[in-house]
């Protein structure tokens, strides 16, 4: 019986910290990402933008200041504006495809604005100096931190509100739950201060060359992120010292591959703060995405079993360790 609890107690900290960590690095997932992927398809072909990287950790100086020149551009501007085209891939295979316009306003205003491939509009994100707001034109996507049955009773007429401190809130890591698979390659929010966590394990940015994007030459630099783990890619403009192209590869188990390309990119013009302000209609509720200890077994309930490769590449199964006490040990990578 004592076995039992101790066995019962770490699967309730193991899924808490599981499902913590699955939202942190890639957001909550959505009923639309594609379920065909296979530990037997290989990344996709490499091109120059998409040349091997994450082999060293070099810091080139001029490379560097390329780098900080961009970040010192956003920062020191009043309002910035851009459309990107998004891609994600993995495996060969294409994760989603959007469009999204964004428009910045010193010192806190924001506006996301997405559209799906086809050309129907997925959802907005507005920042009005104090909240950030989250709707949708129709019904809002399903995430997989939620049961079905409270989805249906959610779906609509739904926004979802949270305070923004200057300088202390990320776009970025709000941009899954627009409901179109979007990962933006590099945080908005630096605009307003913001600084992104991952900037203390930046061991190296090298310049990759030069390329022509669209009329803008552009300055071609890597970011190595943790001895390679993560990659960033910055094609800069040598015109306004802003990207144009952006990439970033993450190396887990395969390569999880997005890309973004910028245009219409606009700097200090006047944008109405009238862009910045959103009210919810009459009848709208406020909703906040299920936390991951909702989804935790309930006393009583058998715990499923499941897989895992262990460090040789043999299988490690979970029902042949029921009645012992199994001690799981994560660590942070990537």
């Amino acid at each position: 019986m004592r076995n039992k609890v101790i066995l019962w107690a770490m699967i309730v900290v193991i899924g808490v910290i599981l499902g913590s960590l699955a939202i942190c690095f890639f957001g909550p997932k959505q009923q639309q990402e594609p379920s065909d992927i296979t530990l037997e398809d290989k990344p996709s072909a490499i091109t120059l933008e998409e040349k091997p990287s994450g082999m060293t950790s070099e810091d080139e100086p001029e490379a560097r200041a390329l780098y900080e020149k961009m970040i010192e551009t956003m920062r020191n501007a009043e309002s910035l504006s851009y459309t990107s085209n998004y891609r994600g891939e993995a495996r060969g295979k294409e994760l989603g495809r959007c469009t999204y316009t964004i428009w910045l306003k010193k010192p806190n205003y924001f506006r996301v604005e997405t559209a799906h491939e086809d050309g129907r509009k997925g959802g907005t994100l507005v920042g009005d100096g104090d909240y950030l707001w989250i709707f949708w034109p129709g019904d809002r996507p399903f995430f997989s931190s939620e049961d079905r049955e409270s989805y249906e009773k959610t779906r609509s007429n739904v926004y979802i509100k949270e305070a923004t401190p200057v300088g202390r809130h990320s776009i970025g890591h709000k941009d899954s739950l627009l409901g179109t698979q979007l990962m933006m390659v590099f945080d908005p929010s630096t605009f307003h201060g913001y600084t992104d966590s991952l900037q203390r394990y930046i061991d190296g940015v090298t310049s990759i060359g030069t390329e022509k994007v669209e009329d803008h030459q552009c300055d071609v630099i890597e970011v190595s992120i943790m001895k390679g783990q993560r990659i960033w890619q910055f094609w800069l403009s040598k015109q306004d010292h802003l990207p144009r192209k952006l990439k970033q590869v993450v190396h887990v188990s395969y390569d999880l591959i997005m890309n973004e390309q910028w245009s219409q990119v606009t700097i200090n013009a006047e944008i109405s703060t009238e862009k910045f302000v959103w009210t919810p209609p009459e009848g709208w509720q406020q909703w906040c995405l299920p936390g991951p200890e909702e989804r935790l077994l309930k006393p009583g309930q058998d715990a499923p079993d499941f897989e895992l490769l262990s460090a040789d590449n043999s299988k490690i199964k979970f029902s042949d360790y029921r009645g012992k006490v199994v001690w799981l040990y994560i660590w942070r990578a990537g």
